[in-house]
């Protein structure tokens, strides 16, 4: 399950220009009371929303009484830094405002179209609408409907145009009927419902199921669901398209920020909680797939209502972790309710221990054998929590869970599922802090192995084939794939849309991105259809291994539907007796055999590999490839049980910083630069042991140490080993920052003497540097040799030691040279940018590096025991 957001306007806090914890003094339209109703408020105040007076409403309101017309912000643009209102008056209170927008266009996340039913914003909220997504019909019943506008400073677009018609019945009857003195409706033959809005079952009921006269809905013959039972469960016709299952249920509340899943015992969808944009709910809702109906529960004990918490099935039951409260409080309690039984139990520690975690909201949650692991998210202190801890689904304690090795990412608004094969936890996506006081969305992966308890980040690849950055989707495991679906998502100035509607496909064995609709559409058997509409911060769960739930959500609005898509038969087939059907051979080039990782093209034919074929798989691109440092390449790739498509076990090359499977390790090969080998000689250095990456993984490079002001020399801010002998520092309003490279310099020169001269240079912009060089070779005492002040003009200045000695005075092959040099920047707010580089001249070839391949990084040599 992944975790979900609280409201529209609440993605504003985390977004890449909202302060991640700035000061509350922004305006904000006033709410009516404390709790979830301030929700869109607090977001506001947390991107900065300027006073509503500005713009050129100036906080005036309009106010609209006809039966019928046209409400619009008005030609061109609208104005930024706006706050615009539109009072839509009704004749009485028994009358309803129907509103149908023509068009929706806003700046996503921080331009705003809010929707009030009644004549202030202290009334319930129907809509926060951003960005050009058309939205659905609204309805306000208290016989009037608020509109508000609010822009920010940034950048304005169209706005939204829309029409509006006052009626005494539900949806105006929806044009399937008449509207009635006394408020009612009468409907049209074949249509029913209050609002004349749902066709008789009559009319779709065919084929697999039968329509029931009382409840006017389909009832399935068994294997199959859906509203007009056209889900097939048990074969694999139909699969690669979305199927409607519910909408419109009165018993299922919209709602956005919800958490539920599938309960094998029961065959059913359990959802808890959620938020309807004004109340967090405590309910429990059940979804029969027989009888195509919702249940509704409000239960004693339970947990207390609350949105953005998680929820897990385990043997059978529901169990629930976290989340906000309606007063605003965040929680990291855990229930379980037992379907059976019928009732909630809740899991509380026996003794409250400094492992318990903090209230969380926001973070995401995976079942690990009998634990179950929750990570990231939202705390009372933390916008964005980098913690994780687990609790024992038996012995009922948690424990908090420190890394062994990596670094753990801060995040919100993520997705997390395990991947039992390789015993690691995939987090992806969320808004993740990007400076002290920025965040934004990612669409990056990091593994944690639960089992070495070690982080790692993934290379960023697959731009062709992998989503955009997101927010509050939801990623489920289907056959070998993770499959991520929904999320916020924005492009400043190129794409306004908000609600991702699209479908992506991860490949757990090979990790990789496959293009799902390709190669859907290369099936014969798969079928297109209508798509489920986007949406962010919703429940996703799975049934019976090849079909993906998703109900509830956000777009614009709360949504109260739920959907069903049947994944392509290239993630799951469906078992049959005395059967399986080798897809591959569907698919009839080559092109589109090579991606899909589990096929190869073979014979002019496309195949699935078999066990020591001669067509092996050329699609599977692996996890070696992703891995960014040795730890990680040892520890995600070490011996131990096989990873399915996996190549055997990794190695680390040293020289060429790349993980590889062992096999490959001819791959791993040192060259020459400008007609010599490196310090390290002419064979690579090739770590296949985890432990061995701590005293054999020395790259070609230079230390390059960052302290920042106030300098603490024995704890500097940040630490690296760097390629390139290049530091740029861009403009900040604030800097005091001193840059230090540190190591070994190894001349390199064989020959007959007199040895060439050896030069080196460091070019600098705005900065005071001190450089320093070994007085003499494999010796700790440094000698300074140049010192300079440069401002605006970039200048480049030659190490230079006293009286014109050489630099290097013995530079045979074997000796090496102490080098430090510091670069001090105090910018005082000129929003220029600073430079330190070091180059050298070595046998005619200017210009080069000086950290590869002469530099060495600095090594202080272990304290004798």
């Amino acid at each position: 399950m992944s975790p979900t957001l609280v409201s529209s306007a609440q993605v504003a806090a985390w977004s890449p220009r909202s302060p991640a914890e700035p000061a509350m003094d922004g305006a904000r339209p006033p709410s009516r009371s404390p709790g979830p109703g301030l929700l869109l408020a607090l977001a506001l105040a947390l991107s900065g929303a300027p006073g509503a007076g500005a713009g050129h409403c100036k906080g005036q309101r309009q106010v609209l009484r006809g039966a019928q017309g046209f409400v619009s912000d008005g030609p061109g643009n609208y104005s930024v830094n706006g706050n615009c209102e539109w009072l839509i008056e009704a004749p009485s209170s028994r009358h309803r405002v129907l509103l149908t927008f023509l068009f929706m266009d806003t700046e996503c996340t921080y331009d705003y179209l809010f929707v009030y039913d009644g004549d202030s914003p202290r009334c319930p909220l129907l809509a926060s609408l951003s960005g050009s997504t058309l939205p659905p019909p609204l309805e306000a019943t208290s016989g009037k409907m608020l509109l508000h506008l609010f822009s920010d400073a940034n950048y304005n677009l169209l706005g939204f145009n829309a029409s509006y018609r006052v009626s005494l019945c539900p949806r105006g009857c929806s044009g399937h009927g008449a509207c009635e003195p006394h408020g009612q409706c009468r409907c049209q033959p074949g249509w029913g419902g209050l609002d004349c809005a749902v066709p008789h079952c009559d009319s779709y009921c065919l084929g697999h199921g039968a329509c029931d006269q009382e409840s006017d809905r389909c009832w399935c013959q068994p294997g199959f669901v859906g509203e007009a039972c056209d889900l097939a469960l048990g074969e694999n016709q139909g699969a690669g398209r979305w199927y409607n299952l519910s909408s419109g249920d009165p018993h299922f509340r919209p709602r956005t920020a919800a958490a539920g899943a599938v309960l094998p015992p029961t065959g059913a969808l359990y959802i808890f909680g959620g938020l309807d944009l004004n109340t967090a709910l405590g309910d429990l809702v059940i979804y029969n797939f027989t009888s195509n109906l919702w249940q509704r529960w409000v239960l004693s004990p339970s947990p207390a209502a609350r949105h953005s918490h998680v929820a897990v099935a385990w043997q059978g039951c529901l169990v629930l972790c976290g989340g906000e409260l309606a007063n605003g409080f965040l929680v990291s309690d855990v229930w379980m309710y037992q379907p059976h039984e019928g009732h909630w139990l809740e899991l509380a520690p026996p003794n409250a221990t400094a492992s318990l975690p903090p209230g969380l909201a926001s973070h995401a949650a995976a079942v690990v054998d009998t634990w179950l692991y929750v990570f990231g998210g939202r705390t009372a202190v933390d916008v964005f929590s980098s913690q994780m801890f687990r609790f024992h689904l038996e012995r009922w304690q948690w424990e908090r869970v420190v890394p062994a090795g990596g670094k753990a990412p801060a995040a919100a608004g993520h997705s997390m599922v395990f991947h039992p094969p390789s015993r690691a936890l995939l987090v992806y996506g969320g808004h993740r802090p990007s400076t002290a006081r920025f965040s934004m969305r990612v669409n990056s992966t990091d593994l944690f192995h639960v089992d070495l308890r070690h982080w790692s980040p993934l290379r960023g690849r697959d731009p062709q084939h992998g989503p955009r950055e997101r927010a509050f989707h939801s990623a489920s495991l289907l056959g070998n794939y993770m499959v991520v679906y929904g999320g916020n998502v924005h492009i400043h100035y190129h794409e306004e849309k908000c609600y991702e509607d699209e479908l992506f496909f991860y490949h757990l064995g090979c990790h990789q991105w496959v293009p799902g609709q390709a190669l859907a559409r290369s099936l014969p058997h798969e079928l297109a259809g209508r798509a489920a509409g986007g949406r962010y911060s919703h429940v996703a769960a799975v049934l019976q291994d090849n079909v993906l739930l998703v109900a509830g959500g956000f777009s614009g609005a709360p949504r109260g539907d739920l959907v069903a898509y049947k994944v392509p038969t290239f993630v799951f087939q469906v078992p049959a007796q005395n059967y399986h059907l080798d897809y591959c051979s569907m698919y009839s080039e080559s092109s589109t055999c090579g991606k899909d990782p589990e096929c190869s093209w073979c014979l002019d034919a496309c195949q699935s590999p078999a066990p020591h074929s001669n067509c092996p798989s050329t699609g599977c691109l692996g996890l070696a490839r992703l891995l960014v440092d040795c730890e990680s390449c040892l520890a995600f790739g070490g011996a131990g049980p096989p990873v399915p498509h996996a190549p055997g076990p990794f190695g680390w090359c040293v020289q060429n910083e790349t993980c590889m499977p062992v096999a490959e390790q001819s791959r791993c090969r040192v060259g020459q630069i400008s007609g010599t080998y490196g310090w390290w000689g002419p064979r690579p250095v090739f770590i296949t042991s985890l432990e061995s990456c701590q005293h054999l993984n020395f790259l070609p490079g230079l230390h390059l140490i960052t302290y920042q002001h106030p300098r603490n020399d024995s704890q500097p801010d940040k630490v690296s080993i760097v390629r390139s002998t290049t530091i740029t520092l861009s403009p900040s309003s604030e800097m005091d920052v001193s840059l230090v490279y540190k190591g070994f310099i190894y001349p390199l020169l064989a020959g007959p003497p007199p040895a060439p001269h050896i030069s080196v240079w460091a070019r600098v912009q705005r900065l005071h540097v001190i450089a320093k060089l070994g007085r003499a070779p494999n010796t700790p005492e440094l000698e300074e040799v140049g010192r300079w002040a440069v401002q605006q003009e970039k200048e480049t200045r030659p190490l230079q030691r006293p009286g014109a000695q050489r630099l290097f005075g013995s530079p045979e092959r074997g000796n090496k040279y102490l080098v430090q040099v510091e670069g001090h920047l105090n910018s005082s707010g000129t929003g220029q940018s600073s430079e330190l580089t070091l180059v050298w001249d070595r046998t005619g070839v200017p210009g080069g590096s000086v950290s590869d391949p002469l530099g060495a990084p600095h090594r202080v040599p272990p304290a004798p025991v």
